[in-house]
């Protein structure tokens, strides 16, 4: 459920830039006789999945290129249409040396929600990538982060292009750290790697984009611009969020740095698998219990009810060990009410307050994200390896 909730934010980022974006989904297994297949699989270099069948050598992907590349060179394209993207949170592989893994970082099978959009001409790609680079700014800032930036690029793009580079370091409001790599041996010219600084102070990719200037004319990508004549596209590669597993490592790194500090831990509200946990004193505030989940699942919030035969100190020390954010305590007082005795993680918080106004709380909280319904069993009991109540 993490992982889909996830993959849908990063469709809704991408679409919040303020481009056209076409969902693609392809194959990950391409033929590398395929002179445009074998050209970019040796820029990317030796760390790709090879399969040899039937007298022929194929690659497992290592990123949304080729699919969506298949797709748009097909395409009779005029200057009108562009900018526009492509998009698919693709599933790559990357022969990864053992010593290099790392748990949900750097993995053999990664997803990319990776984004392809095609622009007129160079200008036209910078005026894109500064909104690009502005909101992969605005999301690593949800989850309470900063990056610092690596610029891989070549000499003659930042002559020609120097107020531009200025302008991207001016957004970031700290210095960045420019790496000059040899002309024309990448399809980009720019290729920004955005880091977070995880827990044990180690540099950490999450996002990116790139400028293509290559693989068009490789894939045979092209538009009729204003005088009838064939064109190029410039190509942004970006993943605006990083990948899958880079995103929640990040989320997963905050929670260190934060325990590290003396705090609770928590999942951000909307990717939290259960969002409200409710917990009837007795067996005969059950019906009450369940009618509240069911309430609150109406209004799209994630909520189950723990029914087992246990102290209620110990179902809220499991809720506490499970990361649940909110804990509803019902007996007798809240029966005869229409107040809550809630128990809010985030702040350690308890409060009173109307089942209106925690709904109203929790719909704020997770306003923007994806929502989805509860993906176990309403009752607690009812879950394998629980105890059911006698």
């Amino acid at each position: 459920m993490i992982f889909d909730l996830i993959s849908e934010y990063s469709w809704d980022t991408v679409k919040s830039i303020g481009i056209p974006i076409l969902q693609i989904k392809g194959t990950n297994m391409f033929d590398l006789s395929v002179p445009a297949v074998r050209e970019h699989a040796d820029l990317f270099g030796s760390r790709l999945y090879r399969i040899e069948s039937e007298n022929k050598s194929f690659v497992m992907r290592y990123a949304a290129c080729h699919q969506q590349f298949a797709a748009v060179r097909n395409w009779t394209l005029s200057y009108r249409q562009l900018p526009f993207g492509t998009f698919e949170v693709a599933d790559s592989y990357r022969l990864e040396q053992s010593g290099e893994l790392l748990l949900a970082f750097r993995v053999r099978k990664l997803h990319m929600p990776d984004c392809h959009i095609y622009c007129k001409s160079i200008d036209e790609a910078k005026a894109a990538t500064l909104r690009l680079h502005d909101k992969i700014y605005e999301e690593i800032g949800k989850l309470g982060r900063d990056y610092v930036s690596v610029y891989n690029i070549t000499q003659s793009f930042l002559e020609a292009n120097k107020d531009y580079v200025m302008e991207l370091v001016r957004r970031e409001r700290k210095p960045a750290l420019l790496n000059f790599v040899p002309e024309g041996i990448y399809y980009w010219v720019l290729n920004i790697e955005y880091h977070i600084i995880d827990e044990l102070d180690r540099p950490r990719e999450i996002a990116t984009f790139q400028i293509d200037i290559g693989n068009a004319k490789r894939f045979g990508i092209s538009f009729v611009n204003e005088n009838g004549a064939k064109e190029f596209p410039s190509i942004i590669h970006t993943a605006v969020i990083g990948s899958i597993e880079r995103y929640l490592f990040t989320i997963l790194d905050q929670c260190a740095r934060i325990e590290k500090k003396g705090t609770k831990p928590s999942l951000p509200l909307w990717l939290s698998p259960t969002q409200v946990r409710v917990i009837p004193v007795k067996s005969e505030f059950l019906d009450f219990s369940t009618n509240l989940a069911t309430k609150l699942a109406g209004h799209s919030i994630r909520a189950d009810v723990d029914d087992r035969d246990e102290s209620v100190d110990r179902r809220v020390r499991d809720a506490e060990l499970s990361w649940i954010p909110y804990v509803v305590v019902v007996g007798k007082k809240e029966l005869a009410s229409d107040q809550l005795a809630v128990r809010r993680r985030i702040d350690g918080k308890q409060y009173n307050c109307g089942l209106a106004d925690l709904e109203k709380e929790i719909v704020a909280s997770t306003e923007g994200y994806p929502r989805m319904p509860l993906k176990l069993p309403l009752l607690v009991s009812e879950r394998p390896g629980y105890k059911k109540p006698v």
